[in-house]
């Protein structure tokens, strides 16, 4: 997930085209600062950077942030103006974004450990489609509560989204989006410090006892087992055993196209 404090829309634009497929990109004022403080962005860029970065200053966890200076703005475009690249400004700034972006080196996510450690457990990579939902719903578990914010980010209603599962013989894309967000849960429970209370205010449940029995009668595994090593292993071959055989992996293989590029 990259989060985009900015108003420029060339600027938001070409966010869009240096996001990943997988990830969503939120450019969205209201929306940006949830996912700051509930979600696990990857990236957060700021342009321009004077004034624009508060909320970043005051988020309980501090993701890798670009800041881009109204300065360097107006050098890359005079860059442009010298070198007559062909493909418009829009494609200049994407470039630059791309630049910038692979200088500041990002680190590993536990995201990108946990789609990992999931391939390995199914014994084979995950199909772009099921990585893509997974990501979504493991870096912004509070928005992605339900299955509304999802089948827009797939552009459909949420009847033809649980429709286009069903035609595929696979289980409701709500089951999906339990799991993924019990992973959350279990990530969020493996700082001790936390407590349930507190992430299930964060992670979008309505109260501990209410997380309690839905990660109980979904997994087996408590909160408590959920914090070690034991219970977070338990978690991923536990899914990978009811979701990811191989009849799964190749319907999930016949949906590629299910999310479209969107600003969230």
């Amino acid at each position: 997930m990259i989060i985009g404090y900015t108003s420029d829309p060339l600027i938001r634009a070409a966010l869009l085209r240096v996001g990943h497929a997988e990830e969503d990109v939120i450019v969205d004022p209201g929306l940006a600062d949830e996912a700051l403080a509930f979600g696990y962005p990857r990236l957060v860029v700021c342009a321009p950077a004077e004034g624009s970065c508060d909320a970043v200053l005051r988020a309980d966890r501090q993701p890798p942030v670009l800041r881009i200076s109204a300065s360097v703005l107006a050098r890359w475009d005079e860059e442009l103006r010298l070198v007559r690249r062909p493909g418009g400004r829009i494609e200049w700034v994407v470039g630059k974004l791309r630049e910038s972006m692979d200088r500041d080196t990002l680190e590993v996510s536990w995201v990108d450990r946990t789609l990992s450690e999931l391939a390995r457990a199914a014994g084979t990579p995950l199909p772009p489609a099921l990585r893509a939902f997974a990501r979504r719903v493991l870096e912004f578990p509070s928005h992605y509560d339900d299955l509304c914010p999802l089948a827009a980010a797939c552009g459909l209603s949420r009847g033809a989204l649980k429709a286009r599962f069903r035609r595929k013989g696979l289980p409701s894309p709500y089951a999906y989006l339990r799991w993924f967000r019990i992973m959350a849960v279990a990530y969020a429970l493996s700082d001790r410090a936390v407590t349930v209370s507190q992430v299930a205010s964060r992670l979008g449940y309505t109260s501990d006892g209410n997380l309690c029995r839905s990660m109980l009668s979904l997994t087996r595994v408590t909160p408590t087992e959920a914090r070690t090593l034991h219970g977070w292993n338990r978690l991923l071959i536990s899914f990978a055993w009811t979701h990811l055989g191989s009849d799964a992996i190749e319907a999930w293989r016949l949906m590629d196209d299910l999310f479209a590029r969107r600003v969230a």
